[in-house]
């Protein structure tokens, strides 16, 4: 199991001394897999480079990976991050099987036809992720092809490793993974969707960002935002730190004054602060002239006065609306 996976401890939970474990190792191409029955036991896996794969055959295993614990049973299938986790087991059958991350990206990318990653997948294709059935309707289908994949490598493995380089069936597991993890990648829409984004130069990010143009009078926030995008949360402060050098709630409150400035200097007759304000997504016209202020050092109602008469000078001044502080 060591030449597999990361294992640094194997402990048996069984009182009785007549505990036993089975293992094989099975080679998938280019990966290393082990597959064990075992009366129940506890592993302990330490920090790697890799992901892992734990696809359950029976009994159930407890998966533990930071704060939060998974469950695989004969239904399951789970890919870890690589970080230290632990698995504790009842009587059980399982296999386990490290994957690349970055072949696991290409794989997908090569998938969609795509020259660049949409934005979130790498952060995506490196959280730990469950499935079970119910759960996602085309689960149980790839589910069935991956363990058809393996179980062919254990029918065939007598033949020597040769045959099963030259049958790929490692590239047939990081497909049906990325399938997996990648619910667009089976939807020619989506697909297409993503193709045409690549075509023009284009990703999840930039739609994004003109979405936020689109919409800076309405509600945003970081929920919303996420459900927009293929980013996580952690991924969409990462991905506006690293393109625009400030947080999401940052950037959007810069867009929103540059706005209103722009409103400010070239208003229409009913224009007041408030009405401004709120057209530019403030829901307190306090808040909003303590930013205005802070950005431009200006108060918004002195230049929307000062404004109004280099634009509406000659105009009765009962014609236009008062600033309203």
């Amino acid at each position: 199991m060591r030449e597999s996976l990361a294992l640094v401890d194997l402990i048996s939970l069984d009182r009785d001394p007549g505990w036993w474990f089975y293992g094989d190792s099975l080679i998938l191409g280019s990966i290393p897999a082990i597959a064990w029955t075992a009366r129940p036991m506890r592993l302990c896996f330490g920090e790697q480079r890799q992901l892992m794969v734990f696809i359950g055959y029976g009994g159930e295993q407890r998966v533990r990976q930071g704060s939060r614990t998974w469950r695989c049973r004969s239904d399951s299938c789970l890919l870890m991050a690589s970080t230290t986790c632990s698995l504790e087991s009842s009587l059980s059958s399982a296999v386990a099987f490290p994957l690349s991350h970055e072949r696991l990206l290409h794989t997908a990318m090569s998938m969609g036809g795509l020259n660049h990653k949409p934005g979130g997948w790498n952060q995506h294709l490196e959280q730990a992720h469950g499935w079970s059935l119910p759960g996602d309707p085309a689960a149980p289908s790839l589910q069935a092809a991956l363990r058809q994949v393996i179980a062919t490598a254990g029918q065939l493995s007598s033949y020597g490793n040769g045959l099963l380089e030259r049958l790929q069936l490692d590239d047939q597991i990081y497909r049906l993974l990325a399938a997996m993890l990648l619910p667009e990648l089976r939807e020619e829409k989506t697909l297409d969707r993503l193709l045409h984004r690549q075509r023009q130069g284009r990703d999840a990010f930039d739609e994004l960002i003109d979405y936020i143009r689109q919409n800076l009078g309405e509600p945003l926030n970081l929920t919303l935002l996420e459900s927009r995008s293929h980013y996580s949360r952690r991924a969409l402060q990462y991905a506006f730190v690293e393109r625009m050098g400030c947080t999401a709630t940052q950037w959007i409150r810069k867009q929103r004054l540059d706005k209103a400035r722009e409103h400010l200097e070239k208003p229409r007759p009913t224009d007041t602060v408030g009405s401004i304000s709120r057209e530019c997504g403030y829901r307190s016209l306090g808040l909003f002239s303590v930013d205005f202020q802070q950005r431009f050092h200006v108060k918004p109602s002195q230049l929307l006065r000062e404004s109004r008469t280099s634009i509406f000078g000659a105009l009765p001044a009962a014609s236009i609306a008062p600033p309203e502080e």
